[in-house]
């Protein structure tokens, strides 16, 4: 608990503020239908730092509708943690896993929402042409890994490649990435739209 008193500098308060209000947006929107799965990260672009959600040791939240921006976890692309007191999502490893394979990426969104979740129990694509909108193509699915597993960040980073911006997770839920965190959060509610009429 030594860092915990730490001055913080103003740049690292903005990035976790914004990385708890992530957080609570999965809550707020259903994304996390038990309250307590899934999680976000936010890249800085300047220092590469991400901030993603975490809980400290010695707190248990309610749900994460009651995510606070301090708590959040700042870590680098290699998962080194900086304030250590704060414990990382499970999930942690699969986002620096993306942010390493994809620069321009600065925001991330895992979900456990319900048509996302339906797809990855089935372990299938989703086929856009069944959404009625004219398109073509798929929304690929990652293949099974345990939560933050070497297995599971490789599939996640191999099916998005350099071009996708959502999969689904074998067994999981979803994951999307933007250059921002709400532009990573309109391509969850778009996918999960698309999902449902599927």
């Amino acid at each position: 608990m030594e860092n915990y008193n730490q001055f913080n500098k103003i740049t690292e308060v903005l990035f976790q503020e914004e990385n708890g209000r992530g957080t609570r947006l999965l809550h707020s929107k259903n994304y996390s239908p038990t309250g307590d799965s899934g999680d976000t990260s936010v890249r800085d672009p300047a220092t590469g730092l991400i901030y993603v959600s975490g809980s400290p040791l010695w707190v248990r939240q309610r749900d994460l509708g009651d995510a606070r921006g301090w708590e959040r976890t700042i870590m680098d692309e290699n998962c080194n943690i900086k304030n250590e007191w704060s414990d990382p999502t499970p999930e942690a490893t699969t986002h620096a896993a993306i942010y390493r394979n994809r620069p321009e990426v600065f925001g991330i969104v895992h979900t456990h929402s319900e048509w996302a979740s339906v797809f990855g129990i089935l372990g299938r694509e989703v086929p856009l042409k069944l959404a009625g909108m004219g398109l073509e193509g798929f929304i690929p699915c990652a293949g099974y890994g345990h939560a933050g597993s070497p297995e599971l960040n490789a599939f996640v980073v191999e099916v998005l490649g350099k071009d996708k911006n959502c999969c689904v997770m074998k067994n999981h839920g979803a994951i999307a990435v933007g250059d921002t965190l709400d532009r990573a959060f309109a391509v969850i509610a778009w996918r999960e739209e698309v999902r449902q009429t599927a």
